[in-house]
């Protein structure tokens, strides 16, 4: 398997591990959570992680679409 490069909002691997001890330290989230809803570092295989790009199910007749 190749490793990808991230995208460009996506930091390197050694700028998340500063990242993520700055954000240890102060408190702030990632926007990423655990199991348990609590605030989570970035995780390691996010290079890996590729878009959902599935169009959404049709609504079923006579409901409107949310």
């Amino acid at each position: 398997m190749t490793n990808p490069e991230p995208g460009v909002d996506i930091p390197q691997r050694a700028e998340r591990v500063l990242l993520n001890a700055a954000l240890h330290a102060t408190g702030a989230e990632t926007g990423f959570w655990d199991d348990n809803g609590h605030p989570a570092p970035w995780p390691d295989d996010i290079e890996d992680w590729t878009a959902d790009t599935r169009e959404p199910p049709a609504p079923e007749p006579g409901q409107p679409p949310f």
